[in-house]
């Protein structure tokens, strides 16, 4: 049997571009913006991280981003909208280095810019990337049953519902259901 080895395809994290958006990897300039949606409750209700509380969690975040890149579990993207050259949001593709060539999304967006179908964009991307770059079949996500939001942000971006699993995950304090949904490289169409 012969040992698999992580390996990141990129010496740096690449920059990808949509009508609307950037993504690219976060920086120490993106401080304030980040800060400025992370310390927002209603934006890390869903999430498994707790909201910032103070400059120094941002960073700390800032730093995880750039070990995870370093150890090759996650590439961690900054969203920035382009008419306003700001950080937005993020949204991380991880564990795409299996045999089974599949790989995971997450994302967060500043509550300014809900409704805009930015995430939705920010996905597809994404996903297009995980396909074409790093080779993966299968990219999959998920999300507590009520942020409507996000998975509905899923579902435009062409993915498919697989179905909730209950109580799947113990987050700040309590069980919740999780609506998983996938796509498979075979369905894929920007």
């Amino acid at each position: 049997m012969t040992k698999q080895t992580k390996k990141n395809p990129f010496n740096q994290i690449p920059i990808l571009e949509s009508e609307r958006l950037i993504l690219r990897g976060f920086n120490e300039n993106d401080i304030i913006d980040i800060f400025e949606y992370a310390s927002i409750d209603k934006v890390t209700e869903f999430l498994p991280w707790n909201t910032h509380k103070s400059l120094d969690d941002t960073k700390a975040f800032l730093k995880m981003t750039k070990e995870n890149f370093e150890k090759h579990d996650n590439i961690d993207f900054a969203i920035v909208l382009k008419t306003e050259n700001k950080v937005v949001g993020g949204i991380s593709i991880r564990k795409w280095n299996n045999p089974n060539k599949c790989a995971d999304i997450g994302y967060v967006l500043s509550p300014v810019y809900w409704g805009r179908g930015l995430i939705t964009e920010a996905i597809k991307h994404i996903i297009k990337f995980g396909f074409e770059e790093l080779n993966t079949n299968r990219i999959e996500a998920h999300c507590d049953e009520n942020n409507i939001g996000s998975y509905r942000a899923m579902e435009k971006a062409g993915m498919k519902y697989e179905g909730t699993l209950r109580e799947k995950t113990f987050m700040k304090g309590k069980f919740i259901n999780a609506k998983f949904y996938s796509i498979l490289k075979s369905e894929f169409t920007l």
